[in-house]
């Protein structure tokens, strides 16, 4: 009869057993669940591992793996190339991503990653490859599209990381290269106050027929999507607000229904009395316009459309804003750079940051104030004092009401 001790010992020698090829196991694991299949390479074994969010989940992923095993089709770690784990990023983020994301993405790894590193197996990916490729895409491409094609690799990394494949993310120590950024004319500027009445005055007639797309957009700031998507389910004339809660994102040429792009881009926007009466004017138009065209007209419920009464393709607006620009004489004006001019006019108007900033749906106020922001020459002008004005506690050349704001 064996003793306690050498029970445990030989439970022990038990545990440490190495599992047989093609076990697999589900536990659970900070959280989530994880799964992992032992796999038979030569000269011992690896284990292949996933993580996923549920049990259930987990239990189909088991039987995937397993059944992919027996016939053959799943591979050790040590053979997993750079392509395939970019591939499995794809296929795993797919229903978290947004659909512009996904394609976003899928065009980045097509055309960037693994032309440049796909045939390289991951455990074999150093700090040197990645540099490398950074460098190439920097002779000819921007740097933001560099910094998407390292969130794209540092997120398939990490992925890596939690399914034992490598042991640390090596894309997160390796920096982006230093280059001088190329000078161009500037893009999304922001219109000056007369410069964007003359945009309007040249939009007027258009908007007659679908809507004050430009006027609304100009003034809350909304993303072109946020603008073709808006529907008047959304919009309460009798509180006098605006829920911005979709999105139409162009993937590939076609319009995609969708929510804003961020968290804080699901917001609701106050309207002054001004802007809801020419909501209502604009509402009981619409309608008339209905009945005129009759039977061809759409009840799509939204709020700008086109002559049939369908939303409009998000670049079409895009392009109706240069040409609307080039008419009034503003060889600038892009759709999106309405959007900085809210926030620009809006600021200088002396309106909180934080307040612009959840207007316009930002995460954060760095970028309303760092990239949306335009400083005009007049606030330059308002603010010019002597050395007597520097030295007083206040300044002396603002106007100020009874609640401190400048410009009353």
């Amino acid at each position: 009869m064996k003793n306690a001790g050498s029970a445990v010992a030989e439970a022990a020698r038990s545990k440490r057993t190495k599992a047989p090829n093609g076990a697999g196991s589900l536990r659970p694991y900070q959280g989530q669940y994880r799964v992992k299949v032992t796999v038979a390479i030569t000269g011992g074994q690896q284990q292949v591992s996933r993580v996923v969010r549920t049990e259930a989940e987990g239990r189909l992923v088991l039987a995937q793996l397993l059944a992919d095993h027996s016939r053959g089709l799943l591979r050790s770690p040590d053979t997993l190339t750079v392509e395939a784990l970019l591939r499995e990023l794809v296929a795993t983020r797919r229903d978290e991503w947004k659909p512009k994301t996904v394609a976003n993405n899928e065009d980045l790894i097509r055309l960037h990653l693994i032309p440049h590193i796909g045939h390289l197996r991951v455990q074999k990916l150093k700090a040197q490859h990645v540099q490398q490729l950074y460098m190439l895409l920097a002779r000819t491409y921007s740097l933001s599209l560099v910094r998407q094609v390292r969130s794209v690799l540092r997120q398939a990394l990490q992925l890596a990381v939690v399914n034992d494949v490598v042991s640390r993310n090596i894309v997160k120590d390796v920096e982006l290269p230093r280059v001088r950024p190329v000078r161009r004319a500037r893009q999304n500027r922001a219109l000056s106050p007369e410069q964007l009445e003359a945009f309007l005055n040249a939009a007027a007639p258009f908007e007659e027929l679908a809507g004050p797309v430009f006027h609304i957009t100009g003034l809350l700031g909304l993303r072109r999507g946020e603008a073709a998507a808006l529907r008047w389910a959304h919009v309460d004339l009798q509180r006098g607000t605006v829920h911005v809660r979709d999105n139409l994102a162009v993937v590939r040429g076609r319009p995609t229904p969708g929510t804003p792009k961020t968290e804080a881009g699901d917001r609701t926007v106050p309207l002054a009395p001004e802007t809801v009466a020419l909501l209502v004017a604009w509402k009981f138009r619409q309608q008339e316009l209905g009945r005129m065209v009759g039977e061809k007209w759409v009840d799509s419920g939204h709020v700008f459309t086109t002559v049939k009464g369908t939303p409009f393709h998000p670049d079409r607006l895009s392009k109706l804003a240069r040409a609307l620009g080039v008419q009034a004489g503003l060889e600038h004006v892009t759709f999106h750079g309405l959007r900085h001019t809210s926030a620009s006019l809006h600021l200088a108007r002396g309106v909180p940051a934080e307040v612009v900033k959840t207007w316009l749906g930002h995460e954060n106020v760095s970028l309303t104030l760092n990239t949306y922001r335009t400083v005009y020459g007049h606030e330059h002008r308002l603010h010019v004092t002597g050395m007597s004005g520097l030295l007083q506690q206040g300044p002396d050349n603002l106007t100020l009401d009874g609640a401190l704001r400048v410009g009353a």
